[in-house]
């Protein structure tokens, strides 16, 4: 028996005899249920009425076509938003979570890949080129939005439980896929979101500078493209961290707006307040 814990390594966790027994126990009573069954028989009710009607050619196996289907209910969502808030009003982030891990993961030697890295969890299951696949996504997520509405990119390492499912050791990655993004997106990229972790301190094999050092390969395309960087460096109850890492990126980049590495969506409320009161004290508006 193991106890999981969000993005860290699974380690056993002995249980009694008694406990076991309980455990089961309640599961013979309860029953279990997973519900795919269910899924499966409606699903492939849809899918013989979309053979009948020709949608779905003669002879194609039932097999789940999920990821196109959900690439355009998001475009769906971000038309409808558009068509529905004034776009004066307006301004669209989009979240590179998932397309971080892969591109992580393709610039990283497998050698380098620990047995518990995170890296593991995301390896592609698609044949082709890793980051063609990835900027594909991007881009078409680009291509609908209106070209008076302001498009930024938020690049995240993840937030579960307040932890990475990776540390990673510099922003090559993330650099690298800016560039790429914004050298092929039909849309200005209004701002650029970099995370700075606490863990670039911690390590010291690490170090601000090493980590930091990839922007200065950023700043040309942020220039030419009138891009705003703002970097992810205020830390909650961590005023000194902030002020270093500031001090680290005045070293790299001319100019940059700070925000919190990850959102503040998961932050309690005392939490979030603490790290608005940084950024208020290590900030000045921009207009």
């Amino acid at each position: 028996m193991v106890e999981y814990i969000y993005n860290t390594p699974v380690d056993d966790k002995p249980f009694t005899a008694e406990e076991i027994d309980e455990g089961m126990d309640l599961l013979e009573k309860a029953g279990i249920n997973t519900g795919y069954d269910d899924a499966a028989i409606e699903s492939y009710a849809v899918f013989c009425k979309l053979r009948e009607d020709g949608v779905i050619p003669n002879g194609r196996a039932f097999l789940p076509r999920v990821e196109p289907l959900y690439e355009q209910a998001l475009h769906r969502a971000m038309r409808r938003v558009q068509d529905e808030i004034p776009h004066e009003d307006l301004a669209i982030q989009i979240d590179l979570a998932a397309e971080t891990a892969f591109w992580e993961t393709s610039i990283t030697d497998p050698k380098d890949i620990k047995a518990d890295s995170g890296l593991n969890f995301f390896k592609p299951w698609w044949d082709g080129d890793v980051k063609e696949r990835c900027l594909s996504h991007i881009i078409h997520m680009a291509e609908q939005v209106a070209q008076d509405v302001e498009l930024g990119i938020h690049n995240c390492y993840g937030d579960m439980n307040h932890r990475h499912w990776h540390e990673p050791t510099s922003l090559a990655a993330v650099v690298d896929r800016g560039i790429s993004v914004m050298e092929a997106s039909p849309h200005k990229i209004n701002w650029f979101h970099c995370p700075v972790p606490k863990s670039a301190l911690e390590r010291p094999e690490v170090g601000l500078d090493a980590y930091l050092a990839p922007l200065k390969d950023l700043v040309p395309y942020l220039e030419k493209n009138d891009t705003e960087l703002y970097l992810g460096l205020v830390h909650e109850h961590r005023p000194d961290l902030t002020q270093q890492m500031i001090e680290a990126a005045k070293k790299v980049v001319p100019a940059f707006g700070i925000a919190t590495e990850c959102g503040g969506g998961r932050m309690e409320w005392k939490d979030f307040e603490g790290a608005l009161k940084i950024a208020k004290e290590n900030s000045e508006p921009s207009l």
